[in-house]
């Protein structure tokens, strides 16, 4: 296929396609707040922050439009929108805690499957300072793997940058769609309320909606004073809501970065595969899934990189991003 100019490509479209992304989720979120809107606490506190979001995305689009500098503007437009996920995922806990709690559903599909609860056996026989700190390590550079992966891209395969990210963000609204309509919020949840005896026993109550009031967490797994520990805690308690337990993102997105890493540098992807490996263990470990929504979390992320690399295409073309200033602009990209 011939090489297509960068120059009438990008004239094509303003928007890079984290921000048409977001646009959407905006739409749809904004559709199901007027749906629930008598079941929601303060539904109109949605609707406005949805409308500041948009607003902020034009007036950065509006500001960025009259510089010329392209890959700092890029950068900051496309980190606007990945930014919010930070927005997004505490409040699918304002959607989900309004439908019947399904815990006990999960919890029952697991001891059904493996003879007992993962989640409890895990730490409980791994329960020695290296191997929980390890474990925590991993959970601790979720975030750290999202934004290197992605600085990577930007800096050294910038053609490929708006792929990437049009990717990355559009699995996160899948998975959040999911939670939002899937009321399961983990052991680390749900065991404290039914009583941890219970949960090994294989006894699973129907809490109903007993998340709308509240949001108690277990004890922390292993070795409790260890610096990784307490650095979860820390994040826990700042953002962590009884929600988004199936399938888990967590999972599903560090999966997809590592995807995207084999296609384009395997030596850094081999490079980061341990902390992948205990991240993905970690989320059991913590007691912040079942075994079951690793295995989803997994399995989902191939079918939303080939959704989202495949819909990219469609729409975009195989080339890179909008005015990123990509050092290779009319170079074919294949992530």
């Amino acid at each position: 296929m011939p090489e297509k100019n960068y120059t009438s490509f990008r004239k094509k479209r303003n928007f890079f396609g984290v921000e048409i992304l977001t646009a959407g989720y905006v739409a749809i979120t904004s559709v199901i707040v007027i749906v629930l809107w008598n079941r929601l606490d303060n539904p109109g506190s949605f609707l406005l922050a949805r409308m500041l979001i948009i607003s902020g995305m034009f007036l950065a689009y509006s500001a960025t439009s009259m510089l010329n500098f392209a890959p700092a503007t890029a950068f900051v437009r496309v980190l606007f929108s990945v930014g919010l996920i930070t927005y997004w995922y505490p409040e699918t806990y304002e959607f989900n805690k309004i439908f019947g709690n399904l815990d006990h559903v999960f919890a029952s599909a697991e001891q059904s499957i493996f003879g007992f609860q993962p989640a409890l056996a895990f730490s409980k026989h791994f329960s020695s300072e290296w191997i929980s700190e390890a474990f925590y390590m991993g959970y601790f550079f979720y975030f750290p793997m999202m934004m290197f992966v992605i600085l990577y891209c930007f800096f050294y395969q910038r053609e490929k940058f708006d792929k990437l990210t049009f990717i990355f963000l559009g699995s996160f609204f899948l998975y959040y769609f999911l939670f939002i309509f899937i009321p399961v919020t983990g052991p680390q949840f749900y065991f404290p309320v039914i009583g941890t005896e219970n949960a090994e026993n294989g006894f699973f109550l129907n809490v109903g909606n007993y998340f709308y009031y509240n949001s108690e967490l277990l004890p922390v797994s292993g070795y409790g004073d260890g610096l990784f520990n307490r650095c979860v805690r820390v994040l826990q308690a700042m953002g962590e809501r009884p929600t988004a337990a199936f399938p888990s993102s967590h999972v599903g997105i560090s999966t997809i970065l590592m995807m995207w890493l084999y296609r384009n540098n395997k030596r850094i992807m081999f490079i980061v595969f341990p902390l992948y490996a205990l991240l993905c263990g970690a989320t059991v470990y913590i007691k912040a899934h079942y075994l079951i929504d690793v295995f989803a979390g997994f399995m989902s992320a191939f079918a939303f990189y080939g959704l989202f690399a495949l819909s990219f295409d469609k729409l975009y073309g195989r080339w890179g991003s909008v005015e990123t200033g990509s050092p290779n602009p009319t170079k074919q990209t294949t992530i």
